[in-house]
């Protein structure tokens, strides 16, 4: 969590406070992140972002063939680290909030400069991920259950569900952020009410999903690994190789998520439990740029480990015709042994557009 989050301006040093309050305004020059290579980095951070992520949903909506439930939790996760991009202008480009000193100054305070949406949209990142894991989990450790649990109605009630609990996760911010006499402070009720945030968020927001996703690939990458080989032909051949390249651009996704989040998660909850933190050092404020710096990478990753998507890139663009989706008889997506697995809907996801 970013515990440097709101400013009068860059030089306002705010009046001291009791016992669990921690001045959130008292950013000075010499803070590191107001170093000017830092805001470039936020700001390269951005602007490779909100194009990326955009081209992600631009490709995913116009080419026919990436319209699956695998994307739509994709779509999900871009649409989240886009919102990332946008809010981390206004947030990390140390541009000077005057903060009112009204119900205006309340709204202000708790909801953006608390970094409210930053925040969400991680909430939001961990659960996508966790939602499109299981979403290729159940289609090729249990393809029997695949019909069941993951229907296109379905899915777009579970990105839904995503963004509420996402929001709720982090709505304990409206709680103890506060504005007092132009100055937005961060106000904790107890420490007892700190360490149970700190233990909401790693165990349960973040460590819980990275558990369940690090399952889900270990038994998808061994049902993979060891298909049933009586009755394979060529095509279900093609599409178990496709599967596999799927699973580890997917893969790929969420170890980057993970290397990028485990340092300034860890940093929090040590935070949570009473160790001092210093929010204006560089290794702080380093663990928040490492965080950040995932809201940019995934359209990178497809582009450079997915074929398919580079193909659906350039359609999307115009640089290249579109073809007609392969039928069901031509490319059906199929388990490996037709004897032992039900057969799903085509799934044409980012590995098999």
């Amino acid at each position: 969590m970013d515990l440097l989050g709101a400013r009068m301006n860059n030089t306002t040093v705010a009046p001291p406070w009791k016992d669990h309050i921690n001045n959130w305004s008292s950013a000075t020059e010499n803070n590191f992140e107001n170093q000017t290579w830092v805001k470039a980095l936020y700001g390269m951070i951005a602007v490779l972002g909100i194009p990326g992520n955009f081209m992600v949903c631009l490709v995913v909506w116009k080419v026919k063939s990436m319209h699956t439930l695998t994307n739509h939790f994709i779509v999900s996760l871009a649409c989240a680290d886009t919102i990332a991009s946008v809010f981390m202008l206004p947030l990390h480009l140390g541009i000077p909030i005057s903060i009112p000193e009204n119900v205006s100054g309340d709204v202000l305070c708790s909801l953006m400069l608390s970094k409210f949406p930053l925040w969400a949209t991680f909430s939001a990142s961990v659960l996508n991920l966790t939602c499109v894991t299981l979403e290729r989990y159940f289609a090729i450790v249990h393809p029997f259950k695949y019909h069941v649990a993951f229907t296109s109605a379905r899915a777009k009630y579970m990105i839904a569900l995503v963004w509420v609990v996402a929001i709720f996760s982090m709505s304990f911010m409206f709680y103890i952020f506060r504005n007092a006499d132009g100055f937005c402070v961060l106000v904790w009720p107890s420490i007892a009410f700190r360490r149970l945030t700190g233990i909401w968020i790693f165990f349960v927001v973040y460590f819980g999903p990275l558990m369940v996703m690090a399952y889900a690939h270990r038994e998808m990458m061994s049902s993979l690994r060891n298909p049933i080989q009586d009755g394979q032909n060529v095509q279900s051949l093609e599409i178990l190789e496709a599967r596999r390249r799927l699973v580890k651009v997917l893969a790929t996704v969420v170890v980057t998520f993970t290397i990028c989040w485990t340092p300034n998660q860890v940093l929090y909850l040590a935070y949570s439990f009473g160790s001092h933190v210093d929010f204006t050092s560089w290794y702080y404020h380093l663990t928040v740029l490492l965080a950040f710096m995932n809201s940019c990478v995934n359209p990178f990753i497809y582009a450079f480990k997915s074929e398919k998507y580079r193909e659906a890139l350039r359609i999307a663009l115009g640089f290249a015709n579109a073809v007609t989706p392969t039928s069901p008889n031509e490319m059906p997506d199929v388990a490996p042994n037709r004897a032992h697995r039900a057969p799903e809907s085509q799934v044409t996801s980012i590995e098999q557009a």
